[in-house]
């Protein structure tokens, strides 16, 4: 049997699929926005908790915040950070459909996002040394290794990615900036230890890897308002 489409029809059809797409742009534009004040959050606490709390700014870790006072700060903003970041690894999944490195880049950004979560639920150790590191409890080694593995796949994210948007018309006016910030976190990832300025490389590292996720959110959100569609 023949069936036959009224104009009406495709008229509506049309219209669906414009409302949809539209709901879509607006959705990736609000992860967009909570993947930079996730980020911001997450840069508040590192650099400021150290002056109300016993732990210090230069020679302790990030994640040592959460032993100390207002720790429940450090903790909220390493889960409002994950959660921003597995929101934009999936808008950049989205406006990325079809290029190189789409599906390896977002799903490392995702990673990282995940690992802020896990370390959020695990908290670490004391570390007054380099040896404590390897003699923590169960809970801190889970953390210890969740932070390494996320840290690592955030930069190398960040790399992949770096070509996608380079290779991606509305996503090159990124560049140099997109280029630049793995080099440095990668550079600082490599040169941090557990020293006495363990404390300031690793904010300067997280420093780094959040400008680029707020750089990448504000791209993303750009792309959203302007109405452009996947590629």
């Amino acid at each position: 049997m023949s069936q036959s489409y009224h104009p009406e029809t495709r008229v509506n059809l049309s219209g669906q699929s414009r409302q949809i797409e539209v709901s879509n742009l607006e959705l990736l534009s609000w992860l967009a926005v909570l993947a930079m004040v996730g980020q911001i959050i997450l840069l508040a606490s590192a650099w400021l908790l150290p002056f109300v709390s016993e732990y210090r700014l230069v020679g302790d870790n990030i994640s040592e915040m959460v032993l100390g006072r207002y720790g429940f700060v450090q903790t909220a903003a390493f889960g409002i950070a994950g959660l921003g970041t597995l929101g934009l690894a999936y808008a950049i999944r989205r406006l990325t459909v079809g290029a190189w490195g789409s599906i390896t880049g977002s799903l490392l950004v995702a990673v990282y996002g995940l690992g802020a979560i896990l370390v959020a639920v695990f908290p670490t150790d004391r570390i007054d040394g380099p040896a404590d590191v390897w003699t923590q409890s169960t809970t801190g080694m889970i953390h210890v290794v969740v932070a390494a593995l996320s840290f690592l796949c955030m930069i190398v994210g960040m790399f992949v990615l770096a070509r996608t948007f380079a290779q991606t018309a509305r996503w090159r006016s990124l560049l140099p900036w997109i280029v630049l910030f793995p080099a440095g976190a990668l550079a600082l990832f490599i040169v941090q230890g557990e020293g006495p300025l363990v404390g300031i490389l690793q904010r300067a590292m997280v420093t780094v890897i959040s400008g680029w996720i707020i750089l990448a959110a504000w791209r993303v959100r750009a792309i959203a308002v302007s109405g452009e569609t996947a590629t």
